[in-house]
């Protein structure tokens, strides 16, 4: 319509005076501005500093500022990205091959240098404090071999190094360097497809336009994220044209299918639960006896919340690996629900009349988790065990979980396998093998260190299903879902897909096909 508008203007002053015929056809072929406005649940709670979160709600701006040497395509398969190609050239050294002509937003070349200084900054005491730093506590020397090359030695063999990667946003390293983290965190620069103008923390909004010097061409000139909390909201957002796209809730997809907006369906490469917190707990905590946890498993109807809930998008859950990602057994089944199982494992334990348990857990974050919640409290209350939900804002929860410092017996945790799409990440998350754990099971842990060292694809996916087996009898945590990721967006778009959980704006056309990509 704006097009539209603009044009009436154009054709009574081509009526009073005609101009050149060639004027005339190049100002009807100039594309207007393809600026898109994404609706988020919240912004990072580190603005532009990617190394303090790893994945969602972080990354959905992230990923138009930063780029990393590896990503996932919309199959979950590793690709290049700043690095061109990797091998291993020694059992615990990888080499990676980097993309020649390409800069930073700001004009500065990247190069070797520049991924060696980002990830010696990791490597920093003040760096292994950071979430990505403290999932790279494996890497313990970078080396710059020429311009274009770079090698990462580790201190134990890494099989899954390049996937891990992936998360290991490059930022410029001499504005990194010069405004330390909390200031570049307020103005950063990375070779993405998009350069931040600017926060604007009163409205809740951070608006992007093109990185001059970006390497990859798109079609889209400008991005704004808006932060909106609620899924309803959202809904009514893109429903009243105020935004293009935004995540969405399993409740608003009739609405928006009938308004004729395209719904987004993935898998989010993380298996939903409830984690039980072993480590710090009282000694005669009922968490702490593995028959227990057995038992709230059994008690959970995991079918029904696949099927009513998220309205059969999603399957029950009953292993650490969704089965979109690397190590997932398609043999093990869930726990099947046997609420009179449950009841007597809780008999055994010495818990007849049940116990009450609290757990913290952050809400709007995946589709259905509050009633998903809601369910679990019905069904444990139904074996004797009355839960009580404590809603924290993402920020606490983060804080809490690095720190192991909660002031709830369990609470909210996915078994993540984004953004590597392979489960050894979040088997090692509940493990003894990070700093401060919240479940250590010793036996377990070692077990892990042997599988996370096997270079062969195939033994190491044997040795990680053996583990899924026994994870699975550990019970570390309610099993729930496999969950997904949903989206929605305008009729006027086209050419959407999601990768690693946040939707590739490069690729966004209008629909029709008429944008070109510019560089």
């Amino acid at each position: 319509m704006r097009r539209t508008l603009l044009a009436l203007p154009l054709l009574l002053l081509a009526a009073i005076c005609p101009p050149a015929p060639v004027l005339a056809t190049a100002m009807a072929a100039e594309p207007a501005p393809l600026e898109l406005r994404m609706a988020v649940n919240s912004l990072p709670a580190s603005l532009g500093n990617p190394f303090r979160g790893n994945g969602r709600p972080g990354s959905q701006v992230w990923a138009a500022i930063f780029d990393a040497l590896t990503e996932l395509d919309e199959q979950g398969r590793l690709q290049p990205a700043l690095a061109t190609a990797w091998e291993p050239v020694g059992p615990t050294v990888w080499r990676f091959h980097l993309r020649d002509d390409v800069r930073f937003g700001n004009g500065r070349v990247f190069d070797g240098d520049a991924v060696t200084a980002v990830m010696e900054w990791l490597m920093s005491p003040e760096g292994r404090r950071s979430v990505i730093g403290n999932e790279l506590r494996g890497v313990k020397a970078v080396r710059t071999i020429d311009p274009l090359v770079v090698e990462m030695e580790t201190a134990e063999p890494d099989p899954i190094l390049p996937k891990r990667m992936a998360a290991v946003m490059m930022v410029e390293p001499d504005l990194w360097r010069q405004l330390g983290p909390d200031g570049f965190a307020q103005q950063p620069v990375g070779t993405g497809s998009f350069l931040l103008k600017g926060w604007d923390q009163r409205r809740r909004q951070a608006q992007a336009v093109a990185n001059p010097y970006r390497w990859r061409p798109s079609a889209v000139t400008g991005l704004t994220f808006m932060e909106l909390p609620n899924a309803a909201v959202r809904a009514q957002a893109l429903l009243s044209g105020d935004v293009d796209i935004a995540g969405v809730e399993i409740d608003e997809l009739e609405r928006l299918k009938r308004n004729r907006f395209p719904i987004l369906i993935s898998p989010s490469m993380q298996v939903m639960s409830i984690a039980f917190r072993v480590e710090g707990a009282a000694p005669n905590a009922p968490l702490r006896d593995v028959r227990v946890r057995q038992a709230l498993n059994y008690a959970i109807d995991k079918q029904a919340l696949a099927d009513v809930l998220l309205e059969g998008h999603a399957a029950p859950a009953g292993q650490p690996a969704p089965s979109f990602s690397f190590g997932y057994d398609p043999a093990l089944a869930p726990y099947p629900y046997d609420p009179e199982k449950a009841r007597d494992l809780l008999r055994q334990a010495g818990f007849t009349n049940g116990f009450p348990l609290n757990a913290e857990v952050v809400v709007d974050s995946v589709p259905a988790d509050t009633l998903i919640y809601q369910a679990v409290a019905q069904y444990w209350r139904a074996v004797g065990v009355d839960l009580t939900l404590q809603i924290v804002t993402f920020p606490q929860y983060l804080r809490k979980f690095l720190t192991n410092s909660w002031t709830a017996d369990a609470f909210g945790a996915s078994w993540n396998s984004s953004p590597y799409n392979d489960a050894l990440r979040p088997m090692e998350v509940f493990s003894c093998r990070r700093p401060k754990p919240f479940f250590c099971d010793r036996a377990l842990a070692d077990r892990l260190g042997q599988v996370a060292q096997i270079m062969d694809d195939g033994e190491r996916l044997a040795g990680m299903q053996a583990l899924a087996r026994d994870y699975q009898q550990a019970a570390p945590a309610a099993f729930l879902v496999d969950q997904i990721d949903l989206f929605s967006h305008s009729p006027r778009l086209s050419n959407i897909t999601i990768r690693n959980r946040v939707p590739d704006y490069r690729t966004i056309t209008r629909a029709g096909g008429t944008d070109q990509p510019t560089e």
